[in-house]
C-alpha cells in the first residue's frame, strides 16, 4: 500500500488540455488564434459647430434681401404680363363677329362655353336659326293666301313677326342662356327659362294657327291648313309646312 499511489482525479490529459505544452510546442490544439485587434485611435472629431460671426450674418442677410428684391421684381413683371394678357383676351372675347354679314355682337361657342355645355348651346343656336326661317315661311304663306283673294289675311302682323321675332329671340332667351353658360350666372338662367317658356307658348300657338286673335289670319298653322286643303291644296300644303 505504501508504494501504491492513487491516480490524481484532477489530473488532465495532455491530449485534451489545450494549454498543455511539451517542450514549448503546442500539440493538436483545437482552438484557433484570433487576429490582432485594430488599434483604437480615440473618438472621431466632432463637427465644427462654431457660430457664424456677426460679419458673416450681415453678409448673408444682405444676400437674402437681394434675392427677395429680385423675386419681387420678377413677380411684378409676371403680374404686368398677366394683366396685359387678360386685357388682350377681353378684347378678343369682346370682338363683334356675329352675324357674319353684319357683325353686331360677339358669339363664339367653342371659345366661350365650357366643353360639357357646348352641345346644349349648339342645340339652342339651331333653335334660334329656326326662328327667322319659320317666321319667313309664315310671311311667304300669308302673302300667298292674300294673293289668292282670301279674306281676313293680316300680312302686316306677319311682317312684324318676321322683323321682331329673330332679334327678340336672340336677346330675350338665347343671349341669357349664352351668358349663363359662360359666367354661370343664376339670374341669366332665370331670364332664359322665363322667356323661353313664353317663346314656346307663342310658337305652339302659331303652329296651331287659330283665328281667335284680331279676328283674322296671321299664322299659317294647322287649322288653316285643314281649311285650305279642300279649296287650295297648294296653300294647305304651305300652311302644313
Amino acid at each position: 500500500m505504501a508504494g501504491h499511489h492513487d491516480q490524481n482525479p484532477f489530473a488532465h490529459d495532455d491530449d485534451i488540455n489545450p494549454f498543455s505544452n511539451h517542450h514549448g510546442v503546442p500539440r493538436n490544439s483545437r482552438l484557433t488564434t484570433l487576429g490582432p485587434k485594430p488599434p483604437v485611435y480615440g473618438h472621431v472629431a466632432a463637427a465644427n459647430n462654431s457660430l457664424d460671426t456677426p460679419a458673416i450674418l450681415i453678409k448673408k442677410q444682405k444676400e437674402l434681401e437681394a434675392k427677395e428684391a429680385e423675386l419681387n421684381k420678377r413677380e411684378e413683371v409676371i403680374q404686368i404680363k398677366e394683366e396685359a394678357l387678360s386685357r388682350s383676351m377681353f378684347l378678343t372675347f369682346s370682338l363683334n363677329n356675329w352675324p357674319p354679314f353684319y357683325p353686331l355682337v360677339h358669339h363664339d361657342i367653342a371659345g366661350d362655353i365650357p366643353i360639357h355645355l357646348q352641345r346644349t348651346q349648339y342645340v339652342a343656336y339651331a333653335t334660334l336659326l329656326g326662328v327667322p326661317i319659320s317666321l319667313f315661311w309664315n310671311l311667304i304663306t300669308s302673302i300667298a293666301i292674300f294673293v289668292s283673294d282670301e279674306a281676313g289675311v293680316f300680312i302686316f302682323f306677319s311682317v312684324i313677326y318676321f322683323l321682331l321675332g329673330p332679334p327678340g329671340a336672340f336677346y330675350f332667351w338665347y343671349r341669357p342662356l349664352y351668358r349663363a353658360f359662360r359666367k354661370n350666372n343664376g339670374m341669366n338662367f332665370g331670364c332664359f327659362f322665363f322667356n323661353y317658356a313664353n317663346h314656346t307658348v307663342l310658337f305652339g300657338f302659331a303652329a296651331v294657327g287659330p283665328s281667335i286673335t284680331f279676328v283674322g289670319l296671321h299664322f299659317s298653322g294647322f287649322f288653316n291648313a285643314l281649311n285650305f286643303m279642300s279649296k287650295h291644296p297648294a296653300l294647305g300644303i304651305m300652311s302644313f309646312i
